[in-house]
């Protein structure tokens, strides 16, 4: 269904008229993914249709960070960014660099839970105006010539849209002399056309939710129709009018990297190409017979998957990231037709059969389109920084942006220039695996000098003198690949395979007490635990392997302590009313002594993800082994809850707080000795549990006046709200984090930096938190290293402990 509303036809002729006039010339980049809003253009007679060429770099200049893509008109481009405190949209000479004008879009829109700062939007020009739309709603026109405001309305006041978590993000199009927009509000209102004469709503259309969503524009059964995807349905349109000329159900997975950001991409008459669910994609045909539309599924195929960057189509293929291997498909059957990790995860765009990308850590490619294999023609060390935006195309140049820089390429005929390899850190100088590799570079009998190796190492990987480890892999492999915590998350790095053996390495250099996890990637397939290495630990990731510097401090309770000095555990289950009907099943440990103590009442833990501490972590070994040496007696309560159960939300993270006050604690003092008031609790946590852990203490401060987190996966937003005053804090805190807590490299959020502005924030705040950072990854093996640490931090053994021990 869809919505016309008064004045419609008064405007037709403006619109005609409109349409009519574009200043638009043949070799623009006007919006979001280019002219066709398919990431391509024809090929043209410059220089990036030659086999040899090189890249050259124009100019460059200073720009603020944004996710905004380049649109380039004539003599001038115009993008979106932060500007100190202001978001603002900007227009430069193509020529110069040199900034035209600009205009304050509203203040600056602050990146959180993995985002950068600024505008994710990209603006499109069109008669002789500059078209944007600010991450909170703003939609305005712009004179291109002067930057002069010409009309705006606020999306979420004007029309009732909702906010998407990160901000309005979907990019506007022109279309048949409509401005067509993703605007997200409800009652039929999920797209919208506007007059782009003076900003007025034509039409809306489409019962949906809007996240991250963009339109296109795609030739079906021969005629131009708006294409555009929501969180349930793709939906074809009639730019004029905004009649739904048809919709289909594309079954998306409602994930952020996946049904939550479609791009619908053209590949072929009729055939869209829609990356719905995070791992997998399809092919949808729509054909219209006689007056009726017709949906169908031609295929799924997990080839292309789990990437936030649209792909392009050429020739029959679509060339696109998955996860973070560049990969070519068959567009007819979703078979795959080569994977190569080069040129690192990226944005590519098609000019003739030539594509261009820009990677994340801020490199430019240029790649032969073509289903016989990766084959790079040119490449430049651009940026040095995150880029998170395609590159644009006009008139034979090339335009890029990266979150501190804009600038112009110009491919210019001659010899191509490679970036240098990204091999990690150098291996160690004048080592014994730097002899290694000269002797095997040099021996006729490659095998075994391989051979020989390895069967001289203690452990798996190899530590050198200097600090320096080597990752190593010998296998039957085309490639292999590395991940792991010093990495960072949502990347992984190729290892060096050495000439003419199946011996594969990695070499990074890590502190002398650093403990991590990471796995091997074989020929583009899931992480594996390393096979030379027994020692594994569960992840985000899953399984894989773990490893610890020399210098790290080993836990010295993981074995069974003395029988006397043993306490036991008893279970205690309900069904929850407050989280309706939810069994609950909680582990109480008792000390040693507990029965002939009578009726001596005991400080309580409260241990979130009582499973995997208790199963993983050996927290019960730790406590045998830590009362009455470190720490008073205590009674444990192990929560079983948090493991299946992450309760992400802040909404369920409350109900299941109310849920400890309201029932388990009763039933806890109720039974146990158990001191009750609030200095003699704590509560405990790790990862994800931490974050319970620390609303629950923060939040409830009248319940828990103790708290040990290890490794919060928190964002800003996270604890901006948490309340330090001495009246509502604990009075004891253990907070502990990794240098190599969760983060992403390219994608703009750091777990360790988080935990760091939350250590800050309780210092500024009067209070001491014990603990701090420590040089590891995520994971219970390292957290089981620190675990006597938090537990004599919370309940440090008392003198009169002491002196019943003695």
């Amino acid at each position: 269904m869809h919505r016309r509303f008064q004045g419609v036809v008064i405007v037709v002729g403006i619109i005609c008229i409109l349409a009519g006039s574009s200043v638009l010339a043949e070799g623009d980049w006007p919006g979001f993914r280019g002219p066709g809003h398919d990431g391509a253009v024809p090929a043209d007679e410059g220089a990036l249709s030659r086999d040899s060429l090189t890249l050259d770099l124009a100019w460059k200049r200073a720009l603020g960070p944004g996710y905004s893509s380049i649109a380039v008109v004539g003599d001038r481009l115009v993008t979106m960014f932060t500007a100190s405190e202001v978001d603002v949209m900007a227009a430069f000479r193509t020529d110069t660099g040199d900034e035209i004008w600009r205009y304050a879009i509203a203040d600056n829109y602050a990146g959180h839970d993995g985002s950068h700062d600024g505008p994710i939007s990209t603006p499109v020009i069109g008669h002789g105006r500059a078209f944007g739309l600010g991450p909170r709603g703003q939609l305005f026109a712009l004179d291109l010539a002067t930057g002069a405001e010409i009309w705006k309305i606020n999306l979420v006041e004007d029309l009732e849209a909702t906010v998407p978590y990160y901000g309005f993000s979907t990019s506007p199009l022109l279309a048949d002399g409509v401005l067509v927009v993703e605007i997200g509000a409800e009652d039929g209102k999920a797209i919208a056309g506007f007059n782009p004469e003076d900003g007025s709503l034509l039409w809306t259309a489409g019962d949906d939710t809007i996240e991250y969503h963009s339109p296109i524009v795609a030739g079906i059964a021969g005629e131009q129709q708006v294409v555009a995807a929501g969180q349930e349905n793709i939906y074809g349109l009639n730019a004029r009018s905004g009649e739904v000329l048809w919709q289909y159900k594309h079954e998306g997975d409602k994930r952020a990297i996946g049904g939550l950001t479609i791009v619908p991409l053209p590949a072929g008459e009729g055939r869209l190409f829609l990356m719905n669910k995070v791992d997998s994609s399809v092919m949808l045909k729509v054909v219209k017979k006689r007056k009726s539309y017709r949906v169908k599924e031609l295929w799924t195929s997990t080839t292309i998957k789990n990437s936030y960057v649209p792909p392009v189509y050429h020739d029959g293929y679509i060339y696109g990231m998955s996860n973070r291997i560049f990969t070519c498909m068959d567009a007819a059957t979703g078979e795959i037709q080569w994977r190569s990790r080069e040129p690192g995860d990226g944005f590519p765009v098609l000019v003739g059969d030539r594509m261009v990308m820009v990677t994340k850590p801020g490199s430019l490619h240029v790649v032969r389109a073509t289903p016989d294999g990766y084959q790079e023609l040119a490449s430049l060390d651009l940026f040095g920084e995150h880029s998170w935006s395609e590159v644009s195309y006009s008139q034979g140049h090339l335009y890029a942006r990266s979150m501190a820089h804009l600038a112009r390429i110009d491919p210019v005929q001659g010899a191509g220039g490679m970036v240098a390899s990204r091999q990690q850190v150098p291996v160690e100088r004048e080592g014994d695996f730097s002899r290694f590799l000269v002797q095997v570079a040099s021996s006729s009998d490659k095998k075994a000098v391989v051979d020989t190796f390895l069967a001289g190492q203690k452990s798996f990987p190899i530590i050198g003198d200097l600090g320096d480890v080597h990752f190593v892999y010998r296998g039957e492999s085309d490639d292999v690949g590395i991940v792991g915590d010093m990495i960072g998350f949502r990347r992984e790095d190729p290892m060096t395979q050495i000439e003419g053996t199946d011996f594969f390495y990695y070499t990074t250099v890590l502190e002398p007490d650093a403990a991590v996890t990471y796995g091997f990637i074989m020929d583009y397939a899931e992480p594996t635990p390393d096979p030379l290495n027994p020692r594994t630990d569960e992840g985000v990731m899953g399984e894989l392997s773990w490893f610890a510097m020399p210098a790290w401090d080993a836990p010295d309770f993981l074995e069974e302590a003395d029988a006397s000095k043993q306490g036991r555990l008893e279970s205690m289950t309900w069904e929850s009313e407050i989280l309706e009907g939810e069994e609950q099943v909680v582990q109480v440990y008792l000390p040693a002594g507990y029965d002939a103590a009578g009726d001596r009442q005991y400080p309580t833990i409260y241990v979130l993800n009582g499973k995997a501490a208790l199963e993983d972590g050996k927290m019960k070994q730790a406590l045998d082994h830590l009362i009455g040496n470190a720490i008073e007696p205590v009674v444990g309560v192990f929560v079983q809850d948090q493991e299946d159960n992450p309760r992400r939300s802040p909404e369920a993270m409350a109900l299941y707080v109310d849920m400890l006050a309201g029932e388990l604690l009763p039933r806890v003092e109720k039974a146990f000795h158990t001191e009750p008031v609030p200095l003699r609790r704590a509560i405990v946590g790790a990862g994800r549990a931490g974050n319970m852990a620390l609303m629950a203490s923060f939040k409830r401060p009248d319940l828990f006046a103790r708290v040990g987190v290890q490794s919060a996966m928190m964002g800003v937003s996270d604890f901006a709200d948490f309340e330090v005053s001495e009246a509502t804090t604990p009075k004891v805190i253990y907070l502990e984090w990794g240098t190599y807590h969760l983060r992403s490299p390219h994608e703009g959020w750091d777990m360790a930096e988080n935990n760091r502005e939350l250590w800050a924030h309780l210092r500024e705040a009067g209070y001491r938190p014990a603990g701090g950072e420590v040089h590891e990854g995520f994971g219970r093996a390292c957290w089981n290293g620190h675990t006597d640490e938090m537990l004599t931090a919370l309940f440090p053994l008392r003198r009169e402990d002491e002196e019943g021990r003695e």
